[in-house]
């Protein structure tokens, strides 16, 4: 079994960062293997709407989605992490998401068996979490993947500590979820 994790966060050992090496830490304690990609590094463009990709199924852009594009295709469990800003995911998220758009399929396909799942934190005692899991379970559905659920982790302000343990027990819980697929 494989995992992908796609940190959308630009901040190198933050909160997103020990959400995603937590329930790193649980999968591969289950003997699941785990790619960490952080588009943050990478050359990806923006999406621009123009629909080449309804004919072709793919992208006509040439830059490093393809390493997402992959690393999804390769995944039985596709993890999207992001700190909550503006009530809404980073924009570094977001534009992975955006060019899914060639992965949007029509509403008669069948579902797959591979898993979506978020990890998520926000800085005060309140964020706005349920706009993050709007876009991201339409991110699983549009794929036609199965919602595996999120993991979310308030105050991070205050204590970035509260990242691990939730993270962590989400992590053990996606690994069930995949020995149930074997």
């Amino acid at each position: 079994m494989k995992a992908a994790i796609i940190i959308g966060s630009a901040r190198e050992d933050g909160n997103t960062e020990a959400q995603c090496r937590a329930v790193m830490d649980a999968l591969e304690e289950n003997g699941i293997e785990v790619d960490v990609i952080r588009p943050a590094k990478m050359d990806i463009h923006h999406c621009t709407g123009c629909n080449r990709c309804i004919d072709t199924d793919s992208c006509y852009m040439q830059d490093d989605m393809q390493v997402i594009y992959d690393a999804f295709d390769g995944s039985d469990v596709f993890i999207l992490a992001t700190p909550v800003y503006f009530s809404g995911p980073s924009s570094i998220l977001k534009q992975v998401i955006d060019r899914f758009q060639c992965r949007w399929e029509s509403v008669d396909e069948p579902y797959s068996d591979k898993y979506v799942a978020l990890l998520c934190n926000g800085g005060s005692r309140n964020p706005r979490f349920e706009n993050v899991i709007s876009i991201v379970r339409a991110f699983a559905f549009g794929t036609r993947c199965v919602w595996a659920g999120e993991t979310l982790v308030e105050g991070t302000d205050n204590d970035e500590s509260k990242c691990f343990k939730d993270s962590y027990k989400f992590g053990v819980h996606l690994a069930e979820m995949l020995k149930d697929l074997e």
